[in-house]
Formats: structure tokens, sequence, C-alpha cells
């Protein structure tokens, strides 16, 4: 894995994860959109100060997995689980340098409470800007 993957990795991921996003807001059962819901308002509790960022990565992976789920497409989740593992390789490489981490594990709080109130162009515009902003947090600090 090459930073230099970041782009080809992004580019992926910038079509992929939106596309999940609204699949899930649109088609997600009443169980799974309170799971959203809940993981929201966790994730909105979150102290993020306290908490180590090996911890907050584990958050990341868990909040983007229940997304994938979400959107009931196992191959679609197959994809992303894969491409948000080569992200995360990435992000790992720099993670001691991103001085706003907390913010961007903060930013799933609007996409989950988007997806659980079926508010499906809104989910697929805040999954955009969420990977477009970890791929310009990245560029900013190499």
């Amino acid at each position: 894995m090459e930073i230099t993957d970041l782009a080809s990795i992004s580019e992926i991921r910038v079509q992929l994860e939106p596309l999940a996003a609204r699949r899930a807001a649109e088609t997600a059962g009443a169980a799974v959109r309170a799971e959203m819901a809940e993981l929201a308002g966790a994730t909105e509790r979150l102290d993020v100060h306290t908490l180590e960022r090996s911890e907050l990565m584990r958050w990341d992976l868990r909040v983007h997995r229940a997304i994938y789920r979400a959107a009931g497409n196992a191959h679609l989740e197959d994809v992303l689980v894969r491409y948000n593992n080569l992200a995360t390789r990435i992000f790992c490489l720099f993670l001691d340098r991103m001085p706003e981490f907390d913010r961007h594990v903060g930013e799933h709080v609007e996409l989950l409470r988007a997806i659980a109130e079926q508010d499906a162009p809104e989910a697929e515009r805040l999954a955009r800007e969420h990977v477009l902003g970890f791929e310009k947090a990245v560029r900013a600090i190499i």
C-alpha cells in the first residue's frame, strides 16, 4: 500500500459510498433504520477527546460496515469493505498527524440520521462529502 493509491481508492469510494448510503436510506426496514438512529446517538455521545485513536478507528469501521450492511446488497457490501480496508490502512499511516480526526468520526452522526430518516439524497450527499473530506485531510498532511 502506497500513498499514491489514495487517488485510485478514493475514485472508487466516492462513487460507491454514496450509493450504499442512498440504498440504505431507500430500502432499509424499520429495524435497520432504528439501528442507524441508535448508532447516530451513540456516535454523538462519544467522548472523542478521551478515546484512543485506535478506538476511534474501530468506531469508524463499525459505522461504515453498518451502512454497507444496511444497503442490502451483499456484493456492494463486499466491495466497500475491501476498499474501506484499504483506505483505513492509509488512514492509519497518518492518524497521529491528523488533528481533526474526531471531526471525521463525528460526521457520521448526520449521515446515520439521514439514513434513519429515509432521506436518500441527503445520505448520498453526506457520504460523498465524507469520502472527499477523508482524501482532502490525508492530502493536507502529506
